[in-house]
């Protein structure tokens, strides 16, 4: 594979998507309540929900522009991985590698089942955790990291939740 395979970038899919509900969600209550409630547009700009959504917007906006500064990226050498972002770099050698662990974390919302990989350092006490569905093709990034770790990995078996009664 070639570098530009090897790299992979963090997405922005969930910013951009939460951008685009909150202002449609605000036109339209700023549409409604303008039209059919208040016949006017003067009183709805002293409404505290219009107020609330702005910023909510603007939060996430600069979300955006904060994440988009980090140009955080992930890049897989044949013995090395590098996590990069704008202000610090922290490289994964083979060699010092305790072991690899594959899991699923549970989470409630949009992303129910999402793969987790963390590798455990000799030298660390705490594992690096990688979230693939932070990255652009994370099912590429999975697999690849899969092949870089080769004996090194570990993959943890799915337990069978119990059903109450």
């Amino acid at each position: 594979m070639d570098e530009a395979h090897n790299t992979f970038k963090y997405n922005y899919r969930f910013l951009y998507q939460s951008i685009a509900v909150y202002a449609t969600t605000l036109a339209s209550y700023i549409l409604v309540r303008g039209l059919l409630i208040e016949k006017e547009f003067a009183q709805i700009f002293r409404d505290p929900v219009v107020y609330l959504l702005c910023a909510i917007i603007i939060f996430s906006s600069m979300a955006v522009i904060y994440n988009a500064a980090m140009r955080r990226r992930i890049e897989i050498a044949k013995d090395k991985i590098y996590l990069r972002g704008a202000l610090r770099e922290v490289t994964i050698d083979i060699a010092s590698v305790r072991n690899i662990r594959i899991g699923i974390e549970h989470q409630r919302g949009f992303i129910p089942n999402t793969r987790i990989i963390k590798i455990h350092l000799k030298d660390r006490r705490r594992p690096a955790w990688i979230r693939t569905y932070n990255f652009e093709r994370s099912e590429e990034l999975y697999q690849a990291i899969k092949k870089w770790g080769g004996d090194l990995l570990l993959v943890r078996p799915h337990r069978k939740r119990r059903r109450s009664a």
